[in-house]
């Protein structure tokens, strides 16, 4: 070994154990200052007063919607019982029902719902992605243009 590894070699382990036992040092009194924070900040008048307040804001903003939610609610029974009360004020037609052909009506129906069953296969045709099989030899051009000439 050359005379500056020997001497880095005697003084690495100095140096760890004095940096490790520095960082242990510091961090304990940093858990020490954090645990004495934490007890103050428990006992504080500042913080009960915080928690009140926000309870209080809590339960408010909790009655404040329910509040709301039934104003809503009997609002939308006055309007549909005005609703209902002008549909029965409003005269209707006569009953009497004159009978139509309904073969039209068919006919649209079961062609509307043929379009839309061809609609769908082509659609799901489309969609399946099913690979050709895999050729045996890749193509040549040369078996192409003997057949061509042939």
């Amino acid at each position: 070994m050359t005379r500056v590894t020997e001497s880095l070699s005697t003084q690495l382990p100095d140096t760890f154990d004095h940096a490790r036992a520095r960082v242990e040092d510091t961090f304990d009194e940093t858990a020490a200052y954090l645990e004495e924070t934490a007890t103050r900040i428990k006992e504080s008048e500042a913080a009960d007063n915080a928690r009140r307040i926000a309870a209080v804001v809590a339960t408010s903003v909790a009655r404040g919607a329910g509040q709301v939610g039934l104003f809503l609610g009997r609002q939308g029974k006055v309007l549909a019982k005005k609703g209902v009360e002008r549909a029965k004020a409003i005269p209707t037609k006569s009953t009497e029902r004159t009978e139509k052909p309904r073969g039209r009506k068919r006919v649209t129906v079961f062609v509307i719902a043929g379009v839309a069953v061809i609609g769908g296969a082509v659609f799901f045709k489309s969609r399946r992605r099913e690979h050709p099989p895999v050729a045996s030899a890749p193509p040549r051009l040369e078996e192409n243009s003997a057949e061509k000439t042939a």
